[in-house]
């Protein structure tokens, strides 16, 4: 009895260690647990009032000595708030996805600001309507709308109210800025169409993208470089016709001379042939007014005659020399100058494709700026003198800097090239059509009154609408705005062209994909 009483024991002992450690165990699995409540509830702090005054009573339930009771009542009180809480929070993240939207469409809608910054907030507009801006995820769009403002600010003119100022002379500076840009982009588009130098190609990539003040300097010294390499050769070219030229006419020039020479020296041939013949000629009459025996007369006329004969023959044997001399003469001068005509024409031809290229576009192959300012000074003329009408049409490619950001500068180059084709098939012979830079055209309509525009342009972007799009088998819409103006009493070419683009402006605010006409 006293064994098994012990060994009762034992177990006893080992049952309370086991509870101790049981014990122990779940205690700080409680604390470890309260901790994690109390930090979690630190992070909705001033998110609700009525949240936070019950999750500082959960606090002081689970601080110190945990009271259970108390605080599952606390938890109980908190469900309700958090389920209350989770509507107003919806309803919260709904109103500043709606702040930032207009936020980022104030800044588009800001007419100062550069057209890439526009691009980009489109995007980013975009970005925002397809995702969901939550109290957490919205930090990083705040901050992004915050930088594209800090670009605004930095790009354009200083904010004033809802409008964008700046000092006038950096206002300058940057619209100086921009138009050296464009004209840079335009003169690499000419010299690169007609050359593979991979710095040109590097430039426009850089300017497609956009250029900092400070790298101007460095793309106008590339651009030079290029242009002095595409002089020097052509004067190289020219220094060769010329040098060819020089030595075919320095040639002909002596061939003429020694033919000249040839014929002072048959002259005097025929000469002396001539006075032989007379005194030939002579000595017969002599004879014959002599002649007592008629066998000595016959025997005397034999023997001039004889020479006489062998005059003629001599005469007649220097007559083929000199048309021999004469005929290989002429030959030679016909090669010379065959072959002079040939560089003639090919260096003409050099010339007609120079200025082709001059005034068309490499990427379109319809006119460039510099054919349009020809065109339109021509034009200004005719209505000056004879009164008929004339108009005036700008086309811009919408959004396309993201096809280009998307596709490739190849997406971008086709997608120029097609709308350049479809706008062509929509005009008249007697219309004009070029590319004024980037993804913008202009035309010209000759005896064109204002109120016939609005189909025309109409029909353009109908046209460009339904072009079937596909860029690596997936199908993109494309679409242009348009604005357009006509010629008035008192107008010049600039005044006009800048009503059109007002109103270009005008559709792009409406929203792209329509016409606005300015009616002056």
């Amino acid at each position: 009895m006293d064994n098994e009483s012990q060994t009762n024991t034992v177990r006893l002992d080992l049952s309370s260690q086991n509870q101790q450690k049981v014990l122990r165990s779940f205690k700080h699995q409680i604390d470890t647990l309260s901790q994690f409540i109390l930090r979690l509830s630190k992070f909705y702090d001033g998110v609700n009032p009525l949240l936070d005054k019950e999750l500082q009573v959960l606090r002081g339930h689970l601080g110190g000595k945990v009271n259970f009771t108390l605080a599952e009542v606390s938890i109980g009180k908190l469900t309700g708030l958090l389920m209350d809480n989770a509507d107003h929070s919806r309803q919260q993240n709904a109103k500043f996805q709606a702040l930032l939207e207009d936020a980022i469409q104030q800044l588009r809608e800001t007419p100062d600001v550069p057209q890439a910054l526009k691009e980009d907030s489109q995007q980013f507009l975009q970005t925002i309507r397809q995702s969901y801006a939550s109290i957490y995820t919205g930090q990083a769009y705040l901050e992004k709308v915050l930088s594209l403002y800090q670009r605004a600010l930095a790009e354009s003119p200083a904010t004033q109210g809802n409008k964008i100022t700046k000092p006038s002379s950096d206002q300058d500076e940057q619209r100086l800025h921009q138009q050296l840009v464009c004209e840079l982009r335009e003169l690499v588009l000419q010299l690169s169409g007609a050359s593979k130098d991979e710095e040109l190609q590097e430039i426009r990539q850089r300017l497609d993208h956009g250029l900092q003040r400070s790298e101007l300097l460095e793309c106008c010294l590339v651009i030079v470089r290029c242009l002095l390499k595409d002089v020097l050769k052509d004067r190289k070219q020219a220094e060769r016709f010329i040098t060819s030229l020089h030595s075919t006419l320095n040639n002909v020039s002596q061939a003429v001379g020694r033919s000249l020479k040839d014929s002072q020296a048959a002259y005097q041939i025929k000469v002396q042939s001539n006075q032989q013949l007379r005194q030939h000629l002579q000595g017969i009459e002599l004879a014959v007014g002599e002649a007592h025996d008629l066998s000595l007369l016959k025997q005397q006329a034999c023997d001039y005659l004889s020479k006489i004969a062998s005059t003629l023959d001599s005469r007649e044997r220097a007559d083929k020399e000199e048309q021999l001399v004469l005929m290989n003469l002429l030959r030679d001068m016909k090669d010379q100058l065959t072959l002079l005509e040939k560089e003639a024409s090919e260096y003409k031809q050099k010339l007609l494709q120079q200025k082709y290229h001059s005034h068309h576009d490499p990427l379109t192959q319809i006119p460039n700026r510099y054919a349009y300012n020809d065109r339109v000074e021509l034009e200004y003329r005719r209505w000056r003198r004879y009164g008929t009408d004339l108009s005036l049409a700008l086309v811009d490619v919408d959004h396309f800097k993201g096809i280009n950001d998307k596709y490739g500068h190849a997406g971008g180059d086709k997608t120029l090239q097609v709308i350049a084709q479809q706008i062509a098939k929509c005009l008249r012979s007697t219309d004009f059509l070029a590319r004024w830079g980037g993804e913008e055209f202009v035309i010209l309509f000759p005896q064109t009154p204002i109120a016939e525009l609005d189909s025309v342009l109409e029909k353009i972007r109908q046209q460009i609408e339904k072009i079937p799009f596909k860029f690596k088998e997936q199908a993109v819409s494309i679409t242009v705005s348009l604005g357009a103006a006509g010629f008035s009493r008192e107008d010049d070419v600039d005044t006009v062209f800048e009503r059109a683009d007002r109103a270009l402006y005008e559709a792009k605010h409406q929203g792209r994909n329509r016409c606005i006409i300015s009616k002056g």
